[in-house]
């Protein structure tokens, strides 16, 4: 039996409104609609709730509904891809920096400039890589993905411009 049936039957019999479910998971109401529209899945914390509150075991919640099992391990799929994502467009910021700076400060040495266009390059393909794994689990179409590695290397790009004109208006 999927969740959403599970959600309708308990709430039915037990007479309850959405609304008093909401509450007593300290979710909204949107949030039940979609589950019991099988929409979403309620995620780990508002599942041990509902085991408590309907008197239901875990196993019979998870095991015999696979999909809220995938939907909560794509859920930490997904905050990992987002980290990873962050961390990579943080380093993308720093080797555009550098480059971008070169010219201020001194020049980089040849072999330094050059592991620098790599290591940004390299960069710019990691942060496709964890876009292109975030908008399969969000399941997204490629043109999605197009879209958002041009908002964020234009971002990127608009970050570092900022900051340099920042640094050129003060050292000159």
């Amino acid at each position: 039996m999927e969740i959403s049936d599970i959600l309708k039957n308990k709430r039915t019999e037990l007479n309850m409104t959405q609304d008093d479910l909401a509450k007593s998971l300290y979710v909204s109401k949107r949030s039940i609609t979609n589950w019991e529209n099988s929409r979403t899945t309620p995620d780990i914390d508002s599942l041990i709730r509902l085991s408590k509150l309907y008197d239901i075991s875990l196993d019979d919640l998870l095991l015999n509904n696979s999909k809220a099992v995938k939907s909560i391990k794509n859920q930490a799929k997904l905050n990992s891809m987002n980290m990873y994502l962050a961390f990579t467009f943080i380093t993308f910021l720093a080797f555009i920096f550098i480059l971008g700076t070169t010219g201020l400060y001194g020049d980089l040495a040849k072999p330094v400039l050059i592991v620098s266009y790599i290591g940004g390059f390299s960069n710019i393909v990691a942060m496709v890589y964890f876009l292109d794994q975030i908008n399969k689990l969000e399941n997204k179409s490629e043109k999605e993905l197009i879209k958002s590695a041009m908002k964020w290397t234009i971002l990127g790009f608009s970050l570092v411009i900022i900051g340099i004109i920042i640094i050129v208006m003060i050292k000159y």
